[in-house]
């Protein structure tokens, strides 16, 4: 227990240094006053911050690597990937795309195959799919050796991330824009949604993200700021601090792509709206 309680204590020792703090003398007139029973003087206290609008990404790249499904045991892969990314078959055909209105930039939401995610204990989502791929190319067999129906069809991948935002003006809005690089290969079928900490489990729309467009991340009902203020509506889940968390999920549809390394180049932008 006391070895525990050391290593906590270090871990703590560079934010928890006794800083000195002297005396603050003016420059100006004093104040003074005098009474019989009693005096008062007065006395501006100001708190002085610069505009500031800030993000930080830990994860600058992202990777769908499905190299795990292929190799010598295919079909039966038994890929494990921490938990960190999930593959699942389609529900539908195709994607189901809604309109969506002027609270979200009127802008459509997108289930990639039917496919979706609902909210489980901060900051972890779960999957709603056909079923988890096992391969690639995808395909299963079942005890007997037989093909299970479906199990070729195409299918749509996860992740998710957590970006942080700053901002103390009075509102703000978060984009995000895709420009690949010329000549590379680019992935065809990417998808975005953003979830913020104060508001997890809301709806914010998953979005079709193709090379060249440019989406709005959060709707405008949830841009009001400063940043900490909206993290101060739910300490448990970001904390608290000035910084707005969010879960930022990202997810990817696979048919007919290369094989190799497809790539998306992706541009995160925070702009202060309103000071």
């Amino acid at each position: 227990m006391r070895k525990g309680m050391l290593v906590a204590v270090l871990a703590l020792a560079p934010l928890a240094l006794a800083q000195i703090v002297a005396p603050t003398t003016g420059n100006g007139p004093d104040a003074v006053a005098k009474g019989v029973n009693s005096a008062a003087v007065n006395q501006t206290i100001q708190l002085i911050l610069p505009k500031a609008t800030a993000l930080h990404l830990d994860v600058t790249t992202l990777t769908f690597d499905l190299t795990a499904l292929d190799g010598p045991n295919w079909p039966n892969s038994g890929a494990d990937f921490g938990n960190q990314m999930v593959c699942v078959y389609g529900l539908k055909e195709d994607d189901v795309n809604t309109q969506l209105g002027d609270n979200f930039y009127n802008q459509i939401q997108t289930l990639p195959l039917g496919t979706s995610y609902s909210v489980a204990t901060w900051p972890n989502i779960v999957i709603n799919g056909g079923g988890q791929v096992t391969a690639y190319p995808p395909i299963k067999l079942d005890k007997d050796g037989q093909l299970v129906p479906g199990s070729k069809n195409h299918f749509v991948c996860y992740r998710s991330f957590i970006l942080q935002k700053f901002s103390n003006g009075k509102r703000w809005e978060l984009t995000v824009s895709r420009n690949d690089p010329q000549g590379a290969q680019g992935i065809q079928h990417l998808y975005i949604q953003d979830n913020p900490c104060d508001t997890f489990g809301a709806a914010t729309g998953l979005y079709a993200l193709p090379n060249g467009a440019t989406l709005q991340l959060v709707p405008k009902n949830l841009q009001a700021g400063p940043t900490g203020s909206r993290s101060n509506n739910n300490p448990r889940q970001c904390g608290y601090k000035s910084w707005l968390d969010d879960l930022v999920v990202v997810a990817v549809k696979v048919n007919a792509d290369l094989w190799g390394t497809s790539t998306a180049n992706l541009t995160y932008t925070l702009a202060t709206t309103a000071w």
